[in-house]
């Protein structure tokens, strides 16, 4: 049989090393989504040996440990992230989420504003910075960030429900009721919606209107 001419025949793929390690990654997020979790954590443990500046791979071990519990490890490998990416805005949003769940709400405050210094289009970061100053006693503060997240996504009950609470806790009784009612509508099963809303009312019927 006649060789074939100088050029035609297929090229070997070569991987150079980063397109290999985006392969691992992919491997390794896929036991994570799968739930294997022990699997998946000694895959970003290896990862991390050959890439320890690698933010992605840093990010998706502090995802993992955050889901399986250990907080404060998830929180070193954020933070890694951070000192890696400091623009980071999942890392951000989700490092501030851990630090509410500590009851840290200064520091959560400050990685939420960081977050939106970056995005300022995604409503579940308006509703988590909206959390932690509400948290804070901050309610006044609150309230327009939980505003802003209903506005970005109409159909996030969570948020017009964390509005209409504020609303009320603040005695702005207008204000609360048709942030629940929209809350209620959007999530029936909602039920601490469906009680704050009848504390609204009956707050409404006690001012005699």
């Amino acid at each position: 049989a006649a060789s074939a001419p100088d050029g035609t025949a297929p090229l070997p793929i070569v991987l150079d090393s980063e397109d290999s390690l985006d392969i691992e990654v992919e491997k390794a997020e896929a036991l994570a989504r799968a739930g294997q979790w022990e699997p998946a954590e000694a895959a970003y443990a290896a990862l991390l040996l050959k890439a320890p500046d690698h933010e992605e791979i840093h990010f998706n071990m502090a995802h993992l440990m955050a889901r399986t519990g250990r907080t404060n490890e998830a929180i070193a490998h954020y933070e890694t992230a951070l000192k890696l990416l400091p623009n980071y805005a999942d890392a951000h949003n989700n490092l501030g989420n851990l630090l509410v769940r500590q009851k840290k709400y200064g520091e959560a405050i400050t990685h939420f504003e960081a977050a939106l210094q970056v995005t300022d289009n995604d409503s579940s970061i308006y509703n988590n910075l909206g959390t932690a100053l509400a948290s804070s006693g901050r309610l006044a503060e609150a309230i327009p960030n939980f505003a802003r997240a209903a506005q970005l996504n109409p159909d996030y009950a969570e948020a017009w429900f964390n509005l209409g609470r504020s609303a009320l806790s603040l005695g702005r009784i207008d204000e609360a009721i048709p942030a629940l009612e929209t809350a209620v509508k959007l999530r029936p099963d909602l039920a601490p919606a469906m009680r704050t809303l009848e504390q609204a009312k009956q707050a409404r019927k006690d001012r005699g209107y």
